[in-house]
């Protein structure tokens, strides 16, 4: 393995570092050194850089994780206590992710508007939050309702987020082509409306001032689809405002806020979406006739169920605002605390890298001036790395809202097209926060995210236009816009711009080699494997539902008694989708594609001792529809002196299969590929004798 200099020898600078930042080096070097009288060991550095970050932050603690979800932010009374109507307990918090990942509530499903009513319960808030992708779609376009797919592996392990317009339903759905390639697009964003105004002409406005028809609306068609990248839910506990542009938690009073209720940022979101993932007013019904749901309400809110059985009115129960305080419960407790970084903060001198001991000094050290850092935490401080390094804490959570956007240069997002087709207004752009507060001052303004789970994130930015955590390093040490009319505004960020300062030159001046530190910093130091991959002895929980979550038999013996199943959600659905290729994509069920694809021999052999048979095939994708996720191929038939070599699996009727991985996760049409079957027979016995059966989907058949 080749050993870069830099990390041999850590305190080296890079060739051009400037002097100032030698210097500065050097003078921590040499303090470390004469203080343990010679050159500094690694937990030396990580102790230097313990007490430089204690002091850029104001205290250490600052940046640590509560460890108790009791602990984390949450509204609290005069005197300090949890105010009880939103306080954490572990029986909402599991009630929210059990509803959140549940596709039983989507069942408000309009064909007045162009629902299409197949897609009612097929997806879940998780179909555009994934653990595996950060809480995020991991797609560009990202589809509940009338969207299929969950997401395939590669053969080597690694998961790919995938999730398209249901194919079955596109003769049904409004096709409009978005760019070169692209098959099918939404009729509108979700949360985009369209009234008809007081002169009886057709207006585009969110929160129209007077509301007259509603003519067509994002939140009811056919395809629900935002029209910004979904955003991490990480760290959601710790904001005012939530949503890319402060939707959520804005004042109802305000001109952009809608917050009827005049709930928390995290309560009002769970309200918002809602009513635009197509859950509100007809959820409750369907929660209701559902005994598991029943238990695990009345577990969460011991008071309403009281009310609820005195007055014989399960309303009282599962209604909207107990789902959405349930939901916001779970999405306080979305964190992890188990990283590098955090194992660092907690003292442990090891837990980070020379390179990533660098990165965080560069990260914590201002850009402006001679200081020569990147000055990143500048706007991601805070236990979640998501908020100014100065916001004062009211609660855990802060104080500053409007200091927490930024623009940031950025072009749209592509779905904003549709928008500019629907207003009939080719120079319609997403205005972000100014969308909300009616602000000029506002302009292309977005919140500041989260950074930790980065390395699972795959598009960044609210626009999706970067597709590695290293190229949106070098767009903020570059300092320049992608997009010429968000530059113009007037509102760019000079921290974007010029971060060292006025009358410098554009962008951070890193060296190639402090990019590389910071995105390592970024990529491993800030990532927590229990996050996705359940691991009991972490105190960082799984954001989707987990083995321990959903084996009631075992855990929860009290909901297996009302009908829970093991490995289902508690409405007896798969978790997340429920549509046929998500099914698959679980291992749930399987599709014989037998009849869609030509097989054909095109070699056999045998080996000298005649016991070898190989025999090899193509396969080609003969109709005009895909083949997904992974090709099975079903040996059937075969003796019982036979058997398959290089075997993938056994199926559930003992026969043996080989597994392979499609590029991309599909075979198109008019594609073929090659596979290679091996069996092993009696000496000098008869070629064996099989059939071929096809499967598309995952797991063991």
């Amino acid at each position: 393995m080749k050993i870069e200099p830099t990390e041999r020898f850590p305190e080296k600078r890079r060739a051009g570092a400037p002097a100032f930042e030698l210097a500065r080096g050097m003078a921590g070097f040499l303090a470390v050194a004469v203080l343990c009288g010679g050159v500094p060991t690694a937990q030396d550095r990580a102790r230097e850089l313990r007490r430089f970050i204690d002091q850029q932050v104001g205290g250490i603690e600052k940046l640590m994780v509560p460890a108790e979800n009791a602990d984390l932010p949450q509204p609290r009374l005069p005197d300090g206590a949890p105010d009880p109507f939103f306080q954490t307990t572990e029986q909402k918090r599991f009630l929210g992710k059990m509803l959140f990942h549940d596709p039983v509530r989507m069942v408000r499903i309009l064909p007045e508007f162009g629902g299409i009513p197949e897609t009612a319960q097929t997806a879940s808030c998780g179909s555009c939050h994934l653990g595996a992708a950060a809480s995020k779609a991991g797609t560009l376009l990202n589809f509940a309702a009338g969207g299929e797919g969950l997401g395939y592996t590669d053969e080597s392990g690694n998961f790919i987020p995938r999730r398209r317009p249901r194919i079955d339903l596109l003769p049904r759905i409004r096709q409009r082509p978005l760019f070169p390639g692209d098959a099918l697009v939404d009729e509108l964003p979700t949360l985009t409306d369209i009234y008809e105004n007081a002169i009886g002409s057709p207006a585009l406005q969110q929160l129209p001032d007077e509301v007259g028809m509603l003519l067509r609306t994002g939140r009811l068609d056919a395809l629900d689809s935002v029209g910004r990248s979904a955003p991490s839910v990480i760290g959601a506990a710790f904001n005012t405002r939530l949503l890319l542009d402060g939707f959520a938690g804005e004042p109802d009073e305000t001109r952009g806020g809608l917050n009827p209720l005049h709930h928390p940022a995290q309560e009002n979101v769970a309200l918002l979406l809602l009513d635009a993932h197509r859950m509100l007013d007809f959820q409750s019904a369907t929660l209701q006739d559902i005994p598991v749901y029943v238990k695990l309400f009345q577990d969460a809110f011991p008071e309403e169920a009281a009310q609820a059985e005195a007055d014989e009115n399960m309303d009282l129960l599962i209604n909207d605002v107990t789902v959405l305080r349930a939901t916001a419960s779970f999405l306080r407790t979305v964190v992890t605390r188990n990283t590098p970084w955090d194992r660092f903060l907690a003292g442990d001198d090891l837990a980070l890298t020379s390179s990533q001991l660098r990165g965080a000094r560069l990260f914590f050290t201002e850009a402006e001036g001679d200081a020569g850092g990147a000055g990143c935490f500048s706007c991601h401080s805070g236990p979640m790395l998501n908020k100014q390094a100065n916001d004062p804490d009211v609660a855990g959570v802060g104080a500053f809202i409007e200091e927490n956007f930024n623009n940031l240069g950025l072009a749209d997002h592509p779905l904003q097209a549709l928008n500019r087709e629907a207003r009939g207004d080719p120079t319609f752009r997403d205005q972000g926060r100014s969308e909300i507060t009616g602000r000029e001052e506002d302009a292309f303004k977005f919140r500041t995210l989260t950074l930790r789970q980065l390395r699972d994130g795959r598009f960044f930015m609210h626009n999706g236009s970067f597709t590695r955590i290293k190229d949106v390093v070098e767009y903020f040490n570059e300092g320049m816009p992608q997009d010429r009319e968000a530059a113009a505004e007037g509102t760019l960020s000079p921290r974007f711009t010029h971060p060292r300062g006025p009358g410098s030159r554009r962008g951070l001046g890193l060296s190639d080699e402090d990019v590389e530190d910071v995105y390592y910093f970024l990529k491993n130091a800030l990532y927590d494997p229990a996050f996705v991959h359940f691991d009991p002895s972490s105190t960082t929980d799984t954001f989707d539902p987990n083995g321990r979550d959903l084996t009631y038999s075992v855990h929860r013996p009290d909901l297996a008694a009302l009908g829970a199943i093991d490995g289902r959600m508690p409405s007896g659905r798969p978790r997340i989708n429920d549509d046929a290729l998500s099914r698959r994509d679980m291992g749930l069920e399987f599709l014989d594609v037998t009849a869609q694809v030509d097989i054909r021999l095109i070699g056999s052999d045998t080996d000298r001792s005649g016991r070898e048979q190989e025999d090899e095939y193509r396969i080609t994708n003969n109709s005009s529809s895909v083949v997904d996720t992974h090709l099975l191929v079903v040996a059937q038939g075969l003796s019982d002196e036979v058997r398959m070599q290089n075997t993938s699996g056994i199926s559930k009727a003992g026969e043996p299969y080989r597994r392979e991985f499609l590029r991309d996760g599909v075979l198109l049409p008019g594609r073929s590929l090659t596979v290679t079957l091996v069996f092993e027979k009696p000496r000098n016995s008869p070629l064996a004798s099989y059939t071929l059966t096809l499967l598309s989907g995952q797991g063991n058949p």
